[in-house]
């Protein structure tokens, strides 16, 4: 429209310049040529103005359908998350003793991390060794996860009882390497802690493993990334004890990207579904207290 009107009004101000032009004066030929050369250089950017103008909105109402969609599929883990966590809370894991709290590990997440020494057997070799009848067992620690003998007998004795079984000699030699990249290559870390849940999916250690991925992103500021690894905590290791960690940790990461409806919903799920884990209550329940300090 304004090419248009620009055209019209050069050309009219050319005629009326040639009527009002006394009989006697000569028109200029080079400066009408003159005139129209700027006439056609304004329409072209009048052109270029326009597509570049489209090119602009195009892009607009894609980043507005990213955004969309990623909200979308964040809203969706959350509720599987949820439902998931229901479930567990209605089904007791113990059948000799059922009860309504949902059955976990609860040992706090700030308890200090236990070095493991890489064993001298070899990955094949079996770790069980025979045990008088009459003789205790020490507990092994493995950051901080309690865990009891792995021999045969205790084998059933945890699937019957629901308790941790303890990582076999080549698990903690392998979670261990991954481990100890924590602090001078976050990035190999998260690669090893990756590997070793694909390798081995059902060691106890596996939630360990999947909540430090979690814990490398949360720590340096990669908030969505964090989000979607706790999420995994929450839906595959849910009975692991680092399930409580992770559904602080997710709240956080969501406080931290100003998700105000999410992080409360997620604390919320805290003081829910793991009422036992008395370190997990008292940080949901501050930042609650903080979010509505804040209106938020």
């Amino acid at each position: 429209m304004f090419k248009l009107n620009l055209g019209w009004l050069l050309s009219s101000t050319i005629c009326l310049a040639i009527i009002a032009s006394p009989a006697s004066a000569e028109v200029n030929p080079q400066s009408i040529v003159q005139i129209f050369q700027r006439l056609e250089i304004l329409e072209k950017k009048s052109r270029e103005l326009t597509g570049e103008n489209e090119v602009l909105k195009h892009q607009i109402e894609q980043l507005k359908k990213v955004q969309k969609q990623g909200f979308l599929n964040v809203d969706e883990q959350i509720d599987e998350m949820r439902e998931s966590l229901k479930v567990k809370a209605v089904t007791p894991v113990t059948p000799k003793k059922p009860t309504a709290a949902v059955p976990v590990v609860t040992i706090p997440p700030a308890k200090p991390i236990e070095k493991v020494v890489a064993p001298t057997q070899k990955p094949k070799e079996s770790t069980e060794t025979p045990v008088a009848p009459k003789t205790p067992t020490t507990e092994i620690k493995t950051d901080g996860v309690k865990t009891i003998p792995a021999t045969t007998e205790d084998k059933k004795e945890a699937v019957a009882t629901g308790k941790v079984r303890a990582p076999t000699a080549y698990e903690k030699e392998t979670y261990q390497a991954a481990f100890n990249k924590m602090s001078s290559s976050p990035t190999a870390a998260t690669q090893g802690f990756k590997e070793y849940i694909k390798l081995q999916p059902n060691s106890p250690l596996a939630a360990n493993a999947q909540y430090w991925i979690g814990e490398i992103m949360y720590s340096h500021n990669n908030y969505k990334g964090a989000v979607q690894e706790f999420i995994k905590v929450l839906q595959q290791y849910k009975t692991s004890n680092k399930a409580p960690d992770a559904a602080i940790k997710l709240g956080y990461s969501f406080y931290a990207l100003k998700n105000w409806t999410y992080a409360r919903r997620t604390f919320e799920d805290v003081l829910k579904y793991f009422p036992d884990n008395k370190n997990a209550v008292s940080l949901a329940t501050k930042r609650l207290e903080k979010m509505k300090a804040a209106g938020n």
